[in-house]
């Protein structure tokens, strides 16, 4: 089922959802035999090989076939497949951030307090950064994404539900493929990978490669090219008139006269991925396995397009509760640097700096400005460049042993670490009004132990946990000069988690099981913070503040699973899961690195899944009702001195509760289809029961809505094989639908809601040696933003970062087997 983005009767499709409420999560697409019967999924979500159809948890799993498929080749663009969730890129100003939201519960920011709500997980090493976590899915057997908090097995963060790349081991069978993909914006993309024996029987190695490349399809255009000479009142190109103030200060054309009025690029892709694995089979009870692998990101930034420019706007000014004075933007920050312009009118920031087009802006990186202090210290210009590079790599070893016939022991080693530097012009004009550079480290070590085992009725797994990260940021600002100019950064933080967990399925009769399993948290982060003045004084208002948290936790889970028949099965299963905290975001002073607490949340699901139709139809489906507590928010408040405080706090409580549903059918040998639905239905209360407003604002006098949560989402795919006798063709068309979504709390920063349509058209040769696919992502040309960021009430702005247009490719692959 489809859903359509011209409902009128919501009542009606939610009654069509309830029908399937009793139903977690299918399989979208999984390998058919040739009979047309659909094949048997097996998944690991409960650390043991189990079919993905006796399994009590809302899972979606997706094959390596079905992801080239369907065209997916990142975890952002896996969202689009999986009821209730939405994984997209954070935007312009977060680096390579991965912002993941299931049920929602997720995280929309790159703080590295900010722990993800949706964690991932490669090749069972736990990645503790949402930064950096935009992985290629390179070379995979399969990715299971699990719904609802999975706080037993797979701990803290995994409060909203967790993303678990699982690599192809190695074989030793010589198999191996080279894939190359040409397409819009000069795309060349390139893919391989290899398997062989190093010794027989005993020693395997799998290698894989991936690049991409594309150019921008945001165009950053000058802006006196476009409008005319001595529009920004410099007096045309190459004419070298300074503004009145500063005579420093020149902004005339970027570009030559005559030529292109593109000035730069933004939304390129430039992203080399390179894995080794290696798999040692040590004797016929022990299995090591060691995996590196390496990305290299060289592009420019997201695309930053601005949707308000309010001249007028502003912040007050003063404690709370004194009189406040509201500046326009021109009056306090503009005219104090750039004065009039040679006709004598007052230069300004306001809406003539939007393009009308989606896909460009007005923006300017570097900063102009040279500031002396009171001490004669020589402050900028300072180059902000047009960079989002990430150097990201890690290694692991997996070793299991068969300790006996009923027991078995693994041990999960893990290292990774990355560097993200990206720059921003966060104003979108050619003013030098504010500008971020960010350069973010981390490195993390990982041990897990994990002992299953079976003791005659009941099938247990139990184990320990043990993470340590550091964690940096450091970078500057230059912000609405010269009322406050230029901040320096420097942020570290350590951390330490450590856990123990027990799970057993007791199997009381042939049909009624029931799982119980804690799990014990110990999370410690220690964090120092430091901020130089804005002015140019030398003042330090952050000088190395400390900032320590902890906490401790126990986290529970209990189901209870029932197999009425051999392809019916329901269960009702209570589960918990938290999230740690950490210090407010971007603080400004000591009184702004008050901590925020974790946040917690308890999940009752009712589900089922089956087969029907001599197992040609495969559907699942849940029903959940959720309690999130002290939920993380974002607000911007004033703090005790009258600055503006960009602010973590904890909310009061959520009430949750939302029907999903997935359908897998193979009616015919040669023909498949897929389809998912999810629907969210969200409440905010205070402590004492009544509908909550943010402190500060009051969402329009509406509900307070949660970030990056569509009420309503939708994926529908069909495809159909045509036998040629030389080889196979497959037409194939994909549709998703979801509902109006808010990206930041207080009901700002919407996004109406929106479907894009994708088709591929295959043909394979008859032994799949060869195989050419032409593909069309979003064809009607849908204009939307993967986020935005709004901040209307307080600086007059909103920004974000839009979708991709329409694009096209040709795909060539060669298989050897």
């Amino acid at each position: 089922m489809i859903i359509s983005k011209g409902i009128s009767h919501p009542r009606r499709t939610l009654i069509g959802a309830a029908v399937l409420a009793a139903l977690p999560s299918v399989v979208p697409a999984q390998q058919q035999e040739s009979s047309g019967v659909l094949e048997e999924v097996v998944v690991t979500a409960q650390f043991r090989e189990e079919k993905l159809q006796s399994t009590p948890i809302a899972i979606t799993a997706f094959t390596a076939e079905n992801l080239e498929t369907r065209g997916v080749n990142t975890v952002t663009d896996l969202d689009a497949y999986v009821p209730n969730t939405v994984i997209q890129p954070l935007g312009a100003g977060w680096g390579s951030t991965m912002a993941a939201f299931i049920r929602g519960v997720g995280l929309g920011d790159n703080i590295l307090s900010f722990e993800p709500g949706v964690p991932i997980y490669v090749d069972d090493v736990y990645f503790g950064r949402p930064q950096g976590a935009i992985f290629d899915l390179l070379d995979l057997e399969r990715v299971e994404v699990l719904r609802g908090p999975q706080g037993t097995l797979f701990g803290k963060n995994a409060i909203g539900g967790t993303i678990r790349l699982i690599s192809k081991k190695p074989q030793g069978d010589g198999s191996g493929f080279v894939n190359v993909e040409v397409g819009s914006f000069n795309r060349i993309n390139a893919r391989a990978s290899a398997d062989f024996a190093l010794v027989p029987d005993k020693v395997f190695a799998r290698f894989s490669f991936s690049s991409k490349k594309a150019d921008g399809f945001f165009k950053v255009l000058d802006y006196e090219c476009v409008n005319g000479p001595g529009t920004l009142g410099n007096g045309g190109p190459g004419v070298d008139t300074p503004f009145a103030h500063y005579a420093g200060i020149v902004l005339s054309s970027q570009v030559p006269p005559g030529g292109s009025c593109v000035a730069d690029t933004l939304q390129d892709e430039n992203v080399q991925s390179g894995r080794a694995a290696f798999r040692f089979l040590m004797s016929d009870k022990v299995e090591l396995n060691l995996i590196g692998d390496m990305t290299v990101q060289r592009q420019k930034g997201p695309g930053d397009k601005y949707t308000v420019m309010d001249g007028q706007g502003g912040f007050e000014l003063g404690p709370p509760g004194a009189p406040r004075v509201n500046p326009t933007w021109n009056a306090a920050f503009a005219a104090p640097v750039f004065g009039n312009d040679p006709g004598g009118n007052p230069v300004a920031w306001d809406d003539r700096f939007i393009t009308p087009s989606l896909y460009t802006n007005y923006g300017r990186y570097g900063d102009p400005l040279t500031l002396t202090t009171p001490t004669g210290e020589v402050i900028g210009p300072r180059t902000i460049p047009n960079i989002n590079n990430l150097d990201h790599w890690g290694v692991s070893a997996t070793l299991e042993i068969k300790l006996t016939d009923t027991m078995m022991l693994k041990s999960i080693t893990g290292y990774r670490r990355f560097t993200n530097q990206f720059g921003r012009d966060s104003d979108g004009s050619p003013f030098p009004v504010d500008m971020t550079y960010d350069d973010s480290a981390h490195r993390q070590f990982t041990e897990e132990l994990q002992l299953t085992g079976t003791a005659g009725k009941v099938d247990w797994a139990a184990g320990a946990f043990y993470y340590d990260a550091h964690d940096s940021n450091v970078g500057f600002g230059v912000l609405y000069p010269t009322f406050i100019y230029m901040q320096d950064q420097n942020d570290q933080q350590d951390t330490t988690n450590w856990a123990v967990f027990a799970q057993g399925n007791f199997h009381a009769t042939d049909k009624l099981s029931i799982i119980a399993g804690a799990r014990y948290t110990d999370d410690k982060k220690d964090a120092t913070i430091f901020r130089s003045a804005f002015d140019g004084s030398g003042a330090t208002p952050i000088d190395n503040q400390f900032v320590p948290t902890s906490t401790t936790n126990t986290d529970w889970t209990l189901s209870f699973n029932y197999q009425f028949t051999p392809d019916f099965m329901s269960y009702l299963k209570y589960a918990t899961g938290f999230k740690g905290g950490g210090f407010s975001p971007r603080p400004s002073n000591e009184l702004q690195t008050v901590p925020f607490k974790p946040e917690y949340l308890k999940t009752l699901e009712l589900g089922a899944k089956s087969e029907m139709l001599e197992h040609r139809l495969r559907l699942n489906g849940a029903l959940f009702y959720s309690k999130y507590l002290d939920q993380q928010s974002f607000a911007q408040q004033f703090d005790s001195s009258g600055a503006n405080w960009f602010r973590e706090v904890n909310a009061g409580k959520a009430h949750i509760w939302g029907v999903e549903g997935e359908l897998l059918a193979q009616p015919v040998e040669a023909l498949r289809i897929e389809a998912s639905f999810g629907y969210v239905n969200y409440n905010l209360y205070d402590n004492e029961g009544n509908v909550l407003l943010f402190e500060g604002d009051n969402c329009d006098g509406e509900r307070c809505y949660p970030t990056r949560t569509p009420k309503w989402n939708g994926a529908l795919g069909i495809q159909y094989t045509i036998n040629t006798g030389s080889g196979t063709v497959t037409p194939r068309i994909d549709s998703q639908y979801q509902s109006k979504i808010y990206f930041n709390t207080n009901n700002t920063g919407e996004q109406d809601g929106y479907a894009l349509l994708d088709a591929r058209l295959t043909w394979a040769s008859a032994d799949n040696d060869w195989e050419i696919a032409a593909y069309g992502r979003n064809l009607t040309d849908e204009g939307y933003f993967n986020g935005k960021l709004s901040l209307i009430g307080f600086f007059g702005r909103e920004q974000g970062n839009p979708g991709t247009p329409r694009t096209w490719g040709l795909s060539f692959k060669k298989s050897f087997h």
